[in-house]
């Protein structure tokens, strides 16, 4: 592994393809940020350098998330949980198995030379992006079947259990949600927080996937006579406070696909699950002040008359 992703983006370029100037995702896009709007291209937008980057965890840190999120739980849920957490750390796993095994041999061998080689470095920045990129290709198909207003997979096991592990991905790698994790344990003097959110957003996404794939269905939205705007947290909680530190007591997932459709995976029994159903202006707006309150940074549209009303909120 000798080349490395510099910008790692935590929003899907593909995904973001049917917002841009020409429909693909080497085309351009119209964002808000900073309250102010400007045309960039997807290249530019929703990444941070080495944003995927794996950091050693400390014992106490791999303590705490075995805690939070694979003590108090049984059966396969259990199982994938730790395995999401051996996965991340086997790099220094196995340069600690390395160090002991020359050690029995008689040899000497110091774990920093190890780190310090430029191939470690490198798998621990590719590491999470590669693991990213095999998801979004599960999802790709599904993605397609709902932009051509099919949601026939919905019916499959296997195809619910697939996306929504790739939907709950998108809802948990973003930077909002890095922020708001490591938000929560700064309180935490002896951890550094930002070594533990990715670990923690590949158990969560897990978790809530497993409780999406069994428990909701999904009702294609189509707007009419009006748009959808996405933001760089496109999975957005219908239910949400947004404060990390009040957690919401409900669940539904909405999740803009085209600037003309969007996903709604909920429990609410007003709904038939894999129906299609036109909703007003008046609702395309309340989700797209969804999408802006919930987004870190910027916002995104086909064209900027449909960010123009945004420019004056804060969020």
């Amino acid at each position: 592994m000798n080349q490395t992703t510099k910008k790692q983006h935590y929003i899907w370029r593909s995904y973001l393809a049917p917002w841009t100037n020409n429909d693909s995702s080497t085309g351009t896009i119209v964002c808000l940020r900073d309250n102010k709007l400007f045309t960039v291209s997807l290249m530019n937008i929703a990444h941070e350098n080495y944003f995927y980057g794996i950091k050693e965890l400390s014992k106490l840190e791999r303590h705490i998330v075995y805690e939070i999120t694979i003590k108090n739980v049984t059966g396969r849920q259990r199982e994938v949980n730790e395995g999401w957490l051996n996965l991340y750390c086997a790099p220094f796993d196995l340069a600690d198995e390395v160090v002991r095994l020359h050690y029995s041999m008689g040899r000497s061998t110091d774990r920093v030379k190890i780190e310090s080689k430029q191939e470690f470095k490198n798998w621990n920045i590719e590491y999470i992006e590669k693991l990213h990129c095999q998801i979004e290709s599960t999802g790709m198909q599904y993605m397609e079947l709902i932009r051509q207003n099919d949601l026939s997979f919905w019916k499959i096991e296997k195809s619910r259990d697939e996306f929504s592990f790739f939907l709950c991905n998108q809802y948990f790698r973003t930077k909002r949600m890095r922020d708001s994790l490591t938000m929560v344990f700064a309180k935490y003097h002896a951890i550094s927080p930002e070594n533990m959110w990715l670990p923690i957003s590949l158990i969560f996404a897990s978790n809530v996937g497993a409780h999406v794939a069994h428990d909701f269905s999904a009702v294609l939205l189509q707007a009419e006579d009006s748009y959808f705007i996405v933001g760089d947290q496109p999975v957005v909680n219908t239910h949400s406070t947004f404060n990390m530190l009040t957690p919401p007591n409900e669940m539904e997932l909405f999740y803009p696909v085209t600037p003309h459709t969007a996903l709604l995976l909920t429990t609410d029994l007003k709904y038939v699950s894999g129906q299609i159903l036109k909703i007003s202006k008046h609702e395309v707006a309340k989700y797209n002040t969804l999408e802006v309150r919930a987004s870190r940074e910027q916002s995104f549209a086909k064209d900027k008359v449909q960010l123009e009303a945004f420019m004056a909120v804060q969020h």
